[in-house]
């Protein structure tokens, strides 16, 4: 190789290594100011903050609210299923609660019970309805973190009325 040549291939590598610095320079800056990580999840007080996409927003509230129910559902099973993909949503019930995807972003309360700890209130409201998920736990062992709590969830619900979650009846 020549001497002209060697400085060519000196003055690419230099150029190359300064578009990298730069460049990089760049990305840490953006990462600093474009603002909270949005592919996070995170408690629901943070969530809040996040702005959504107005264009989908727009788009859902045109929906009639069956849809926007059912777009609901959908998307936390979606999540949910992400979630569960790294290690974040280790549900106790079947199917698994959303309680803790809206108000954490993940859910353990799978490995919480498992060391004999208290689930959230979906997750014991579904051990109650015998859902609970877990070989050698029972309804009890749930409801023994209730305390003087426990006959909340065991108070009938007032004849005539409809169970909170569940659907009220079209009147007569």
């Amino acid at each position: 190789m020549n001497a002209s040549a060697e400085v060519s291939v000196r003055r690419e590598v230099t150029l190359l290594v300064l578009i990298t610095l730069v460049t990089s320079g760049c990305t840490a800056y953006r990462q600093q100011r474009i603002g909270p990580d949005t592919a996070a999840t995170r408690p629901i007080s943070e969530a809040r903050a996040l702005a959504p996409d107005p264009e989908l927003v727009s788009r859902f509230a045109q929906q009639s609210l069956a849809l926007k129910q059912a777009a609901i559902i959908d998307q936390l099973d979606l999540l949910k299923t992400e979630l569960a993909g790294e290690g974040k949503y280790d549900c106790c019930v079947m199917p698994g609660c959303s309680e803790c995807v809206i108000n954490s972003g993940e859910c353990h309360c799978r490995r919480v019970i498992e060391r004999d700890g208290p689930c959230c209130g979906e997750c014991t409201q579904a051990w109650i309805e015998g859902r609970g998920n877990i070989p050698g736990v029972d309804r009890e062992q749930i409801l023994e973190h209730l305390g003087c709590v426990r006959e909340l969830y065991e108070k009938p619900v007032p004849e005539g009325e409809t169970a909170p979650g569940r659907i009220v009846p079209p009147a007569e």
